[in-house]
């Protein structure tokens, strides 16, 4: 995968000697983070240098034992530092750790690591997973999706997955009102009153789950997760071993990161051996009916735009119909003047066409800045030839996180539009 551009980079201080049960703390690291399909990770060994302690530790010939300052540096995408991080600084007996935004400006990496011909879910399922019991509040379900990238929480009983609660069942179910990636974009008193609403009520897991969940056991090969996904439309799938308990969370982000590390294997034969269909272009998958404004569409039709279908976007384009912005649900309720927000929410939960049902709201909107799609887009838009094969696809869309790929023609007009879904549904070969 092409890494070039922003990434976060982490740097971990420990010391020799220092250990994760009975490994070296560096070696633990490193294999938690290949094991989580990590990026990379490399171990710096200081000459010199002193922690809290005040005691300075060096390097001589002579010395037998010695505690010398380690590094581990970790350079990979902001949502997998986000998604590990927390789990890393359970791991960590003592140290420091540091974090930053850094930029790459060159990756060409050696051929991607080995895949087995065997590749199975276990290979690429995140091993931390965070799980509920039936008796966990509501409230306390959505606090744990706000403070993290996931919108899928499973439910275990004894370590046997009962149930699967998503952002609809707490749409649909828990009274939340507004999915969680939307609850994001409001302001902090909005948030806690959402919470507190919540916390009123006497609902908990068991109430709002969707019972019996699809799984794939551990040793599933990976395309037979893929073609589970994709016929079923499911963004996330536990993972249980031979007892049925659960040891892991498979994506679907985590399926194609797989395939386009696999697609970039020196070896042609690499995606064949993962079962993957490796050489279909953009052009059967993509969707052309791409909901598209232009940057003078006023805010009544933008919504529609949005509403039209399940993506919740809609491409930004020129007279030439080539693509200057995307706006998303997201961004439109960041942006929105927030006494504009609550009928905004009604409009995109409902899918109803933007309406100002209060004189309050009306008068609001006579003074907002964000009036028309110019105001409300943002200009990072991917963007792929439509003879593009799935594999280079892929590699575009996550490199920077980007959920939708605007697909082009020779002109650079905008001629279709692929989501994750899309993408995935590709790669399972006709059967």
């Amino acid at each position: 995968m092409n890494l070039v551009g922003k990434a976060t980079r982490v740097r971990i201080y420990v010391n020799e000697g220092d250990r994760i049960a009975s490994q070296p703390v560096d070696r633990a690291l490193v294999e938690f983070l290949r094991r989580e399909n990590a990026q990379g990770a490399t171990v710096l060994r200081g000459i010199e240098g002193f922690g809290a302690t005040g005691e300075i530790h060096v390097s001589h010939l002579a010395d037998i034992v010695q505690r010398l300052p380690i590094i581990v540096e970790w350079i990979d995408v902001a949502e997998r530092v986000e998604r590990l991080l927390p789990r890393i600084k359970e791991m960590v007996p003592r140290g420091l750790i540091t974090m930053d935004e850094t930029e790459i400006v060159l990756c060409e990496p050696h051929p991607v690591r080995e895949l087995p011909r065997a590749f199975t879910a276990g290979d690429v399922m995140s091993r931390e997973v965070i799980s509920v019991s039936r008796d966990t509040p509501v409230r306390r379900i959505v606090e744990l999706m706000l403070g993290k990238t996931y919108r899928t929480v499973p439910v275990v009983d004894e370590g046997l997955p009962v149930g699967i609660i998503t952002n609809g069942d707490l749409v649909q179910r828990g009274g939340l009102g507004v999915r969680v990636d939307l609850l994001r974009s409001l302001g902090e008193p909005e948030i806690h009153s959402v919470l507190e609403r919540l916390a009123q009520g006497s609902k908990v897991a068991g109430d709002v789950m969707t019972p019996r969940p699809v799984t794939v056991h551990v040793a599933t090969p990976l395309p037979g997760v893929a073609e589970v996904m994709a016929r079923r439309r499911l963004k996330r799938l536990p993972v249980v071993d031979d007892r049925g308990m659960l040891v892991g969370m498979v994506s679907r982000v985590d399926l194609l990161r797989t395939a386009a590390g696999g697609f970039q294997r020196a070896d042609d034969e690499a995606p064949r051996e993962m079962g993957l269909a490796d050489d279909t272009p953009l052009s059967k998958v993509m969707r052309r009916d791409a909901p598209v404004v232009h940057p003078d569409t006023p805010l009544p039709e933008v919504f529609q735009a949005i509403i039209a279908t399940r993506l919740n976007r809609a491409l930004v384009v020129d007279a030439e119909r080539r693509a200057v912005g995307l706006v998303t649900d997201a961004e439109l309720i960041d942006r929105l003047t927030p006494s504009l927000r609550p009928g905004a929410l009604r409009s995109l939960m409902h899918r109803l066409p933007f309406a100002h049902p209060t004189p309050e709201e009306r008068a609001a909107e006579s003074h907002a800045r964000a009036r028309c799609a110019a105001d409300l887009m943002t200009t990072d838009v991917p963007t792929a030839r439509e003879d593009v094969p799935l594999g280079a696809a892929i590699g575009i869309m996550l490199k920077g996180s980007h959920k939708v790929l605007a697909v082009v023609d020779e002109e650079n007009r905008v001629v279709g539009l692929v989501d994750r879904a899309d993408l995935l549904h590709g790669l399972v070969p006709a059967s």
